[in-house]
């Protein structure tokens, strides 16, 4: 299919994955790098002649440039990874314009579904080119690897000799993974961050709060990955898998395995050839 991709494609931009994965099903892929072309919606107006649409969030795209999307081509789909905390009416707006929308949220998705029945989850999942296992030594017991916002410093503060890691961006993500023994996630708006995925591709062991739709991923706690439910649960937890190495390998071993369906290349799939 001739696929017209409206996203952002700067270098740490996850639409690079996921324009690669398009590729390799098979796809003709054009790029439109909206925020670098000026007028970029007068330029999407006109627009016309591909298979699909595809359009990763598309800030500041306007309704009379959905409406030309929609006339001038045969199928508008709408991507929209974020939290409901950022789905604004301009977002919604898109969502209505569109033939089908889909979302990595399970919240922002029932938002969605409230001005267009056609709206679906599936999960973005991680990169299968960067995020795999690697073979190094163990220095850090406990790590977070992300930015520190919201209520994540006043619950990680709380944890013993913690390493923080706000700098590791595509390959360098598995590499501090393979580093430690336990990987901590904290979810925003009880969602999912392509963290959890990435975590167990590299093979680590995760421990984590829980989040809306994780039955859709057919991660299980206790089996794949360890949900803490407070602060004093997340300390116990951490002091026992550090005492439990086997426990905590058998966990990470089978997360892997689990989390192996939860790629990029199955989202393109998803996306482009859903059932």
């Amino acid at each position: 299919m001739n696929i017209l991709f409206i996203a952002v494609f700067s270098p740490q931009s996850t639409n690079n994955s996921q324009r690669d994965c398009l590729i390799e099903l098979g796809h003709n892929v054009e790029e439109f790098n909206y925020r670098s072309i000026p007028n970029y919606n007068f330029e999407l107006q006109k627009k016309e002649g591909y298979d699909i649409i595809l359009i990763a969030k598309g800030s500041g795209i306007n309704s009379y440039t959905m409406d030309a999307l929609s006339k001038n081509n045969n199928k508008v789909i709408y991507w929209f990874p974020d939290p409901s905390s950022t789905f604004s009416p301009e977002f919604s707006m898109k969502v209505e314009l569109s033939d089908v929308a889909y979302f990595d949220k399970i919240k922002a998705l029932n938002m969605g579904k409230k001005v267009n029945s056609n709206c679906y989850y599936v999960c973005e999942g991680y990169d299968s080119k960067i995020d795999s296992i690697q073979d190094i030594p163990k220095e850090y017991d406990v790590s977070f690897i992300g930015n520190l916002y919201g209520s994540r410093a006043e619950v990680l503060k709380q944890i013993p000799n913690i390493q923080i890691i706000s700098t590791a961006y595509g390959s360098l993500h598995s590499i501090e993974v393979g580093k430690t023994k336990i990987n901590i996630n904290l979810c925003t708006d009880n969602c999912a961050s392509d963290r959890i995925y990435k975590i167990l591709a590299a093979g680590g062991f995760l421990l984590t709060d829980d989040w809306e739709g994780r039955e859709f991923t057919g991660l299980k706690d206790g089996k794949d990955l360890i949900i803490f439910n407070s602060v004093n649960d997340l300390k116990e937890k951490i002091e026992y898998y550090l005492k439990n190495e086997q426990q905590r390998i058998n966990i990470a071993n089978r997360g892997y395995i689990t989390n192996k369906k939860l790629n990029r290349l199955e989202w393109a799939k998803s996306i482009t050839y859903p059932n």
